[in-house]
């Protein structure tokens, strides 16, 4: 067909067209109106619109909008102000629209239905707009397109495992892991596998399990699972138990760790019942019905569930996919977490948090890691075979009699998980089973060696599975290798070679397959190269398509489940589960497994046993990684061992003979002073015990008794009437205490008292006086941890920083490195203290340890700073300077510096301070000790160990005397307060001490070590003699606690018990104060007691140095708070005190431990021994 002439165009530039194509014209006056246009819009813009406009664009950009600047308004200023033709004012708004649009979710992916506040048992409604997706039951879903005609002749699947993936026989043919990975970590990715991945064998396309991470193998897939495996009493669950059959198919380590996992799921709802977050809990009363006890279990259950998969999913990205990435090798302390907070802004959007999830088949596929079975596995596996099958050799077992085989053995198991048998264990009566039995299987699970990835390393007796794996993949028609590859955006593998680089296996994948393209995605993600081991990057070596999906799975997996991301808060954990799974980069850079492994197994870990830490990788290998990162001395490397029986001493008379008798009973704190007081680095084993420093509290050798005598002459022993240069008004060093603490708590309480504002006084006889006020105060926080921290600064010269609340407010940072706030210097105190004396939880133990050591190498720096160069003073002086600079007038600047002088001298006891660590460091020298070692070993360990004690005795004793059992006798204390005579002092102080004996949680700990082999009493039943320094126990579990042999009263004070050499006595004076034969009527006030019956400032040899100074300094402050008018607990604080028992009772907020109270920080979010809040109210 011709072209028509007419047609022709002639090109725009060589003809004038605007003269004839009325199109053209009429585009150029459009585009003329619009470029007038927009000049119009731009006049319209005044200059305060301009900056608006760049707010604007800056707030898009950062994702946040100050809206002090008012933007919001501004904008709408701007907009209003816009011509109704403007396009610019028309884009804006649209945009303006849209950001309003995008600053909320739509529609909302939380909700306040009760379906929706716990996991379902099935794993529906995690996504509550889509309750279905995800749920167990559903089918698999299926992600690539199958595009490539398939073979109508495929290779035998039969052949292609023993041409490709058979493992050959003996050592040679086993290939290790390259990176020294254990067979732990593989246990943990089988219960990750069956949690995600069940195959109904009924219906091949579905999945009997939830597609979310939430610990179905423990609890269940469906409803009926998960009640088999519950109590219904309390929320927990039957020891020891988990609901999976099929896991018990596999080695006896992977059911040991989901029994770990039900152990710390019944120690967190017992721990939640004792709490009770704001009554969350409330254990209805016996006579309630039977809804209210279901209810109240199934809250502690659910809630348990939340916490304990909370810690799972922590365990899976922070030790399992950090190995998975080599980052166990590195101090780094990034790890791939998909819950990152991002902030959506003009350049990123985030990932969709909370959508759900849905298992697909390729994923099913990938997860089948049968080249990573050890040769031990292998073995175990063998003789399982041949107990299901037997008079067969395992490896000729068919697919049809395995599949026979398994179905019969899962339809023969009890339907009650704690009647099934696991690893030819037996049960205890309780029902758990031996410590002993499962730490064995774990600890040689850690040290077994996994295989490695990649092709002919898949034992023989897996061949019937694999042939079951590769007939699934064909009839659920998978894509090739190569089309799954380019959809996760890989590039395909061009030949043989590239898909595997061995010459035998690429040219066995040529005869079956005949073209890359060609080969099944399974088996060729088996068979596929593997990754060489990169620091950080490639840990577990798997294939390349291997590598890169199972990250991307890992972030789709929490970042789709709602209950690890929009609802994984406190509010949903309660404040204490939230902390107590949570992860701490500082603590193995944010590892938490250690935390499940050593609160199941208490009694057979140390605190920093690298079993507990890092048992993905073999102990051999991970002492090559610490010594590399040189933190080897920081671990245990010991194997796990039964630690032991300490023995309760509870009678009065037996508890003062053993702390009499310290030739026999020795103090257990020596080790832990000798790491505090070492100010070199410290890369040797731990294992090797350090030698005991010379420090009075540290041991029972002449050179503890010198350092005895250098610390009382030095810091307590001053002779009346001894005169300082500095204070001629007070010779009395006795009289300075006292003026130090009146003059201290009347600061105190000027600077942190809180009037109540619209509040009538309670006393009705001044109830018209206008002038009266009511005021509250924390005794704890704002009181008793403070002054007595002053007064640890003032004694050893420590320096304080003024401001932040200490003495002027001036705004001043906080972690500059010399000097400390009140609250910094009690806390770094208080740490050393529980490292010393009171690091019992073996599972914060190593925590603690870490801080402990962090915080002393700072004090001790400053303090040998100081001893050398004075540094108080320049302290001082230069917030002097500061202080100047801040006014302007004379008058005004000499009295900020009279404030700045009389607050040196208040900080500084009047100078005692200096001159009592001078005396130390000339008696030191007398004794050839240079100011270093006097420092290190004399000064820090004394400080650590007088300040949060104190503090605590004192807030025990307050919390006695205003709780129901002991405010009757708040009147009288307020009289003698106010006597000011010598006898109202000594009421006062028998008044103090009987509440101490009442309500004091003072327990001492002692060493059984004869200098002489001693036959062990016939009444003491034998134990352990492994020598432990500092013994280690909790509440629950561990199935078995240690063994506690308790020995009653005797009439002979001079019988002591004699156990076996290396036992630890637990010296529990809370009962031993309670003992009726030295205390009539113990639970009663009886200001007649003998004083020397009083324990908790111990007594013989290691008895408290600081007892009268301490004495005197707590008994002058409890004065000042008893002579307050109408003292009584705030209304906060009532009801509160005994959180277990449903808040019955009023004071400090505590929970029960085995070794007496543990105290809850004013948020209910973690326990510790010391108290944290005392809040009270009085009238002026």
């Amino acid at each position: 067909m011709s072209a028509n002439p007419s047609s022709t165009q002639q090109p725009l530039w060589t003809s004038d067209t605007s003269k004839t194509n009325p199109t053209i014209i009429t585009d150029i006056d459009s585009a003329t109106h619009r470029i007038q246009s927009v000049f119009r819009d731009l006049k319209s813009i005044a200059p305060e619109d301009a900056n608006t406009l760049l707010k604007l664009f800056s707030s898009e950009i950062k994702g946040v909008q100050n809206d002090n600047t008012l933007l919001l308004e501004k904008t709408v200023q701007l907009l209003s102000s816009q011509p109704a033709t403007s396009g610019i004012g028309k884009s804006l708004t649209a945009n303006f629209v849209n950001t309003l649009w995008n600053a909320l979710p739509h529609p909302p992916g939380r909700s306040l239905g009760e379906e929706f506040r716990y996991r379902d048992a099935d794993g529906g409604n995690n996504n509550i707009r889509m309750p279905e997706l995800g749920r167990a039951g559903t089918a698999y879903a299926k992600s690539v397109k199958a595009e490539r005609a398939k073979k109508k002749n495929l290779p035998d699947p039969g052949e292609l495992f023993d041409g490709l993936m058979r493992r050959g026989d003996g050592e040679k043919g086993f290939k290790g892991s390259p990176t020294g990975i254990s067979s732990q970590l593989f246990y943990l990715a089988t219960i990750i596998i069956h949690d995600l991945f069940l195959t109904d064998h009924e219906d091949m396309t579905k999945s009997k399990t939830s597609s979310y991470l939430d610990l179905a193998p423990l609890y269940g897939c469906n409803q009926e699972e998960q009640n088999a495996v519950r109590t219904f009493e309390d929320g927990k669950l039957k020891p020891d138990c988990f609901s999976s059959k099929r896991i018990l198919g596999f080695p006896p380590g992977v059911g040991v760790f989901l029994i770990m996992f039900n152990r710390f799921h019944n120690y967190v709802v017992g721990m939640l019942a004792q709490i009770n977050d704001n009554s969350r809990f409330q254990k209805p009363k016996p006579e309630a019905e039977k809804t209210a006890f279901d209810k109240y279990d199934n809250d502690l259950f659910q809630t348990g569930r939340l916490i304990t998969c909370g810690l799972y999913v922590n365990i899976v990205l922070k030790d399992y996919v950090r190995t998975i990435l080599n980052l166990n090798r590195t101090t780094s302390k990034w790890d791939l977490d998909p819950r990152v907070e991002e902030t959506k802004n003009l350049l990123n959007n985030p990932a969709a948090e909370g959508v759900g999830n849905q298992v697909t088949a390729e994923f099913n596929l990938i997860y089948r890691w049968h080249s990573a079975i050890s040769p031990r596995d292998e073995k175990w596996t063998n003789k399982e075979y041949a107990k299901i099958i037997p008079n067969k050799n395992p490896a000729d077992v068919t697919l049809p009699e395995l599949l026979r085989a398994l179905h019969k053995m899962e339809a023969e198991l009890p339907s009650d998980p704690s009647q099934r048998s696991f690893a030819d264990l037996s049960r205890l009566s309780d029902g758990s089973y031996d410590d002993e039995s499962l730490v064995s299987i774990f600890q040689s699970s850690v040290e077994d060696l996994s295989g490695a990835f990649g092709a002919t390393n898949v034992p023989p007796i897996m061949r019937s599975i694999e042939i079951l794996s590769i007939l699934q993949s064909r009839s659920w028609n998978m894509c090739t290798l190569n089309e799954f590859r380019k959809f996760v955006g890989l590039t395909p593998h061009t030949s043989f070679a590239d898909i595997n680089p061995d010459p035998v296996i690429g040219k066995k994948l040529k005869e079956f397959y005949g073209s890359p393209d060609d080969v099944e995605f399974y088996p060729g993600v088996v068979v596929e190269k593997t990754k060489p081991a990169v620091v950080p990057g490639s840990g577990l070596c798997t294939g390349y398509s291997i590598s890169y999906s199972i990250l991307s799975d890992a972030v789709g997996l929490v970042r789709g489940d709602r209950f690890y991301t929009t609802d994984y808060t406190p509010e949903s954990l309660t404040n204490w589960g939230y902390n107590e799974v949570q992860f701490d980069t500082n603590i193995d850079d944010g590892a938490v497994l250690y935390k499940l492994v050593l609160r199941a197994f208490p009694n057979y870990f140390e605190g920093n046993s690298i079993y507990a830490h890092f048992p993905f990788v073999i102990p051999q290998v991970n002492l090559e990684i610490q010594k590399s990162l040189g933190r080897e001395g920081l671990y245990s490397w010991e194997v796990p061992k039964k630690k032991a029986d300490f023995l309760t001493v509870n009678s009065w008379e037996e508890c003062r003979g053993i702390l009499d008798n310290s030739i026999d009973w020795k103090v257990t704190v020596g080790p832990e002073i000798a790491i505090l007081t070492s100010h070199e680095s410290i890369t040797s084993s731990k294992t090797i015990d350090p030698p005991i420093p010379p420090f009075c509290l540290a041991g029972d050798d002449p050179i503890n008794s010198t350092s005895h005598s250098l610390v009382t002459s030095s810091f307590y022993n001053l002779p009346t009437g001894h005169a300082h240069k500095h204070d001629q008004g007070n010779p009395d060093w006795s009289t300075a205490i006292t003026q130090f603490y009146t003059d201290n708590v009347a600061d105190l309480f000027e600077k942190h008292k809180v009037v109540i504002p619209n509040f009538t006084a309670s006393n009705k006889s001044n109830e018209n006086d206008t002038n009266r006020k009511t005021y509250r105060i924390d005794l704890v926080s704002d009181v008793a941890n403070r002054i007595f921290t002053r007064f640890a600064a003032g004694i050893f010269d420590i320096p304080l920083k003024l401001g932040m609340g200490n003495t002027v407010d001036v705004n001043l940072k906080t972690d500059t490195e010399d000097g400390y706030t009140e609250e910094q210097l009690y806390l770094a105190l208080s740490i050393c203290f529980i490292f010393i004396f009171v690091n019992l939880d073996v599972t914060k133990s190593f925590a603690v340890e870490q801080e402990a050591r962090a915080v002393a190498k700072k004090l001790g720096g400053i303090l040998l700073e100081d001893s050398k160069e004075g540094i108080l003073g320049e302290v001082v002086e230069g917030f002097k300077e500061k202080l100047h600079s801040l006014v302007n007038d004379g008058k005004t600047e000499r009295t900020v510096e009279k404030g700045v002088e009389k607050e040196k001298e208040r900080l500084s006891l009047k100078g005692y301070g200096k001159e009592m660590v001078n005396r130390c460091l000339e008696g030191g020298k007398k004794i050839g000790w240079g100011t270093e070692r006097v420092v290190w070993e004399q000064i820090l360990p004394t400080s650590a160990a007088m300040t949060a004690n104190q503090s605590q005795l004192l807030s025990q004793v307050l919390d006695y005397f205003l709780s129901p059992a002991g405010n009757t006798h708040l009147p009288q204390l307020y009289t003698l307060a106010h006597e000011n005579t010598k006898e109202a002092d000594d009421l006062l102080l028998r008044y103090f001490l009987e509440a101490a004996r009442i309500h004091a949680s003072v327990i001492v700990f002692r060493l059984y070590d004869p200098p002489q082999t001693v036959t062990p009493n016939s009444t003491i039943s034998s134990g352990s003699p492994t020598h432990q320094s500092t013994p280690h126990t909790t509440s629950e579990p561990p199935s078995q606690p240690n063994t506690k042999i308790t020995i009653t009263t005797t009439t002979n004070t001079n019988t002591l018990p004699k156990p076996p050499p290396g036992t630890v006595a637990l010296l529990d004076f809370p009962l031993a104060h309670q003992d009726p034969k030295i205390f009539p009527e113990p639970e009663k006030v009886d200001l007649e007691r003998d004083l020397d019956t009083y324990l908790m400032f111990g007594w013989g040899r290691h008895a408290c140095i600081g007892r009268d100074a301490g004495l005197k300094g707590m008994v002058s402050v409890f004065r000042s708070i008893v002579g307050l008018e109408n003292l009584r607990l705030d209304k906060g604080m009532e009801g509160v005190g005994r959180m277990g028992t449903g808040g019955a009772e009023k004071g400090m907020k505590t929970v029960d431990t085995v070794l007496g109270m543990g105290y809850l920080d004013a948020e209910l979010g973690a326990v510790g021994p010391f108290p944290t809040g005392l809040r009270v109210v009085w009238d002026e």
